[in-house]
């Protein structure tokens, strides 16, 4: 409220600098007070983004995004204020004391010992962490690529891109070179989601309490659903239905039964009809294959021995138990534990898979 009545003040040119500019400054102050809203990395005072070194500009400083004199001064050659063109070359910025989002992360690919564990909120969630504690930094970001991979311009076949997400012309929000914009799923300057600045929920595993689809995954269902975007193909807008248990009751959404004929016992985070979340299986920035061995299709990750070069899943029997059971004893033990239900791997009514 004071900084409010701070902003009435000024000219309304100031105004407007308080409003656009230091947004950062307002999301700042509010998530000290509430550390779960509205909190973003980037502007973390020790850990945020530090494009620029010097002095009298701290990590987390909006400085680092954004021209403040220009701005204030209408003089920015680019859309609020920023140093560069508001595309996605934007999150890719090298130099200077911190690198942005260019590389790919050290610990790529997140596996089971990134997931948080038991005991702590979200369980199951990839956040590379320690004891259940975030670890920060950008190079210990390992759900993301690096730019190379999420910039592949290749397709499978004619028509399906290894990174639609980017490629896809469809996308709801397009960068300025008409590509598919990281604005689609985070917020950098914060949002109310605990995890990678996302801008609807994207959780631990759950759903076994709600009636319909968990709106834990909330973040896919609101593409992948029947009000998803025009191009989208017919198979991609029956996820949300698919995982919907008024539609489809006990084989919605790779349920989890409990079923004793595949293990014995499970985590306690884990409750008889949880669906598994999206993560388990997908990345939505792209592939190289496990071990840089080769992109798979269907944003399917490399997380798992065996997960390379899969472009048909469904119809090659290689490729589909590869990608079920993976290479190898151990994958295939933890894909009985945490990945199979009682019910087949794909729904029994193929109108809501569609053709691979």
């Amino acid at each position: 409220m004071r900084l409010r009545m701070h902003a009435r003040k000024h000219s309304g040119r100031h105004l407007l600098w308080l409003v656009l500019a230091v947004f950062g400054v307002i999301v700042t102050i509010e998530s000290s007070a509430q550390p779960d809203a509205t909190y973003s990395p980037h502007l973390d005072p020790l850990n945020g983004v530090r494009r620029v070194m010097s002095p009298t500009i701290p990590a987390g400083d909006c400085s680092h995004c954004h021209n403040m004199h220009e701005l204030e001064m209408g003089e920015s050659p680019y859309p609020h204020g920023l140093y560069t063109e508001n595309s996605n070359q934007l999150c890719y910025t090298q130099g200077g004391a911190g690198p942005c989002h260019q590389a790919m992360p050290s610990n790529y690919p997140a596996t089971e010992s990134s997931r948080i564990p038991e005991g702590f909120p979200n369980a199951g969630y990839f956040e590379y962490n320690g004891g259940g504690q975030k670890i920060w930094g950008v190079n210990y970001r390992d759900r993301w690529p690096g730019a190379q991979v999420y910039d592949n311009p290749g397709t499978v076949g004619a028509l399906r891109s290894y990174s639609p997400h980017r490629n896809d012309p469809d996308m709801p929000r397009l960068d300025e070179a008409g590509l598919g914009s990281c604005l689609n799923c985070h917020n950098p300057h914060g949002s109310e989601n605990p995890f990678d600045m996302l801008v609807s929920p994207y959780l631990g595993i759950g759903g076994f309490d709600e009636a319909t689809y968990p709106t834990r995954y909330q973040l896919c269902f609101d593409c992948h659903s029947a009000f998803g975007p025009t191009g989208m193909e017919y198979s991609g807008k029956m996820i949300q239905d698919y995982y919907d248990s008024s539609m489809n009751g006990e084989t919605a959404g790779h349920q989890i039964r409990l079923n004793p004929r595949i293990a014995l016992s499970w985590p306690s985070h884990i409750r008889k009809g949880d669906k598994l979340p999206c993560y388990d299986c997908h990345n939505p920035h792209g592939s190289h294959g496990y071990n840089g061995q080769g992109p798979n299709a269907f944003l399917i990750s490399d997380e798992r021995p065996g997960w390379a070069n899969l472009s048909a899943t469904k119809k090659d029997p290689t490729n589909n138990r590869r990608f079920c059971l993976g290479d190898g004893l151990e994958v295939t033990l933890q894909m009985e534990i945490y990945h199979t239900s009682d019910k087949p791997l794909y729904h029994p009514r193929p109108n809501l898979i569609g053709p691979a």
